[in-house]
């Protein structure tokens, strides 16, 4: 892999080439380590499982809100998930300048769910994946200003980013954990078993070393998946259903349609959201794997956030964007490679394309799934703590803090149609409070004077 590390220096991908500090993740596995076939595979998978649910949950929350058919639903899901997994790829291995080289993966951006609804009922899907193909577009053309943003994230800011992501997060793993919208909402079976996966992820992570600790996660996950199957809460007749192969068709919901302007628009400010989210993601993991936060890295994150979209869009899937839960997972296991994460976007389009195998995984159960992101989003927040903690330095920059956090976790938890006054074209950003968060952070680190 030495040759691949020089070939990439160009933009400093050796985890020495840097001035940045880890804090609290101490690194097994660095950057450009690669930790061997087997482990790579497992590690990959790791990072899959954790992902997983949130990849396939907005284009099944899409579906259900247009009342697609079963045979659109899995075109939706399948193009989503094959664009999860090459833009995996593209991320950590990088093509050309698009993709930082980081070991970040690639998700379904929540925020896309109402424009392309509304686009959809008013026009067609086929307008819908049209407006996603012209903004990941525009995405790519205007990534080399955004690259120029990474000033405008000092620590401070980036301490609070991930502050907020962890919190606001919590909500989502809180929900899947206790069966929200199945028929095990709120059991004490549910609950033990979403309190014993915090506790299994938990010791694991504390009281072992090595390949052991870095396989933490899955470790934990599989052995709630077999308690799982044996107290018979997963049906696994669905595997057996579903397909060994199947290959994607472009724009499998008709050709190329115009998507008015309106609903352009929405799209095209979901894309510069999805861009200030990933920028801070990536300075972040910059921060976590020691190497200089370079404003082609930050380019080349936004870049790819255009691109796979728009391959995603192709094959009937939704906009993408980075997946803040991959901190969590690269401070608990230690793991930081981005060969592991490369194997984790392979794992992804295999599951796209065996079908049999994303069945499998698509069966975990929520308990055990919500008890692992708990614990995983909680990490987020303790690696912004950290951050913020050595440089936090005066009453201003608690103001920043105290502002984003507050703002953000208002808009979280605030309760349903709180915000229905607001326009229709603005409430998709204005109700996303991670996404308010880190514009607020932003905003008020530009405006507010420096402290004397």
């Amino acid at each position: 892999m030495t040759e691949i590390a020089a070939a990439n220096g160009a933009i400093g991908t050796h985890p020495n080439d840097g001035h940045a500090e880890a804090g609290i993740t101490k690194l097994d596995y660095q950057l450009d380590d690669y930790p061997g076939a087997t482990k790579t595979l497992l590690f990959g998978l790791q990072h899959v499982l954790v992902m997983f649910t949130g990849m396939i949950g907005a284009p099944l929350l899409l579906a259900r809100l247009l009342n697609l058919p079963p045979d659109r639903t899995g075109i939706l899901v399948t193009g989503s998930m094959i664009g999860c997994g090459i833009g995996t790829l593209i991320s950590s291995l990088g093509v050309g300048f698009i993709g930082p080289r980081l070991p970040i993966v690639m998700g379904i951006f929540y925020v896309f769910i109402g424009p392309l609804t509304s686009i959809t009922k008013e026009a067609s899907l086929a307008a819908a994946m049209s407006a996603v193909i012209i903004g990941g577009g525009v995405q790519l053309a205007i990534s080399p200003i955004m690259g120029k943003l990474h000033r405008f994230f000092p620590p401070v800011v980036t301490g609070t980013v991930l502050i907020v992501i962890g919190a606001c997060l919590v909500k989502i793993a809180i929900n899947t954990a206790v069966g929200s919208n199945t028929p095990q909402f709120g059991k004490p079976l549910t609950l033990a078993l979403a309190t014993g996966m915090i506790v299994l992820v938990t010791l694991i992570s504390r009281f072992s070393t090595g390949t052991l600790r870095a396989l933490s996660i899955f470790i934990a996950i599989v052995c709630g998946y077999a308690i799982s199957i044996l107290l018979g809460l997963v049906d696994l007749k669905t595997v057996g259903d579903a397909q060994w192969f199947a290959l994607p068709a472009l724009m499998p919901y008709g050709g190329f349609e115009w998507p008015g302007a309106a609903g352009l628009i929405a799209v095209l400010v979901c894309f510069l959201a999805a861009g200030v989210e990933t920028t801070g993601h990536t300075l972040a993991v910059c921060r976590m794997c020691g190497v200089p936060a370079t404003e082609a890295r930050i380019r080349g994150a936004v870049a790819n956030d255009g691109v796979s979209s728009a391959l995603s869009a192709l094959v009937g899937g939704m906009g993408l964007t980075s997946y803040s839960q991959n901190i969590g997972a690269i401070t608990i296991t230690g793991v930081g490679s981005r060969y592991v994460v490369a194997a984790g976007g392979a794992v992804l389009l295999a599951m796209a394309l065996i079908p049999k195998l994303g069945a499998v995984i698509a069966l975990l159960p929520g308990p055990v799934l919500g008890g692992a992101m708990i614990f995983i989003f909680g990490m987020i927040a303790a690696v912004g703590i950290d951050i913020i903690g050595s440089n936090m330095k005066s009453k201003r920059d608690a103001l920043v803090f105290a502002t984003s956090i507050g703002i953000a976790l208002g808009i979280t938890f605030a309760p349903p149609g709180a915000f229905d006054a607001v326009p229709a074209a603005l409430r998709i950003i204005v109700t996303d409070g991670i996404v308010m968060g880190i514009l607020s952070a932003v905003v008020l680190n530009l405006i507010l004077p420096a402290a004397e």
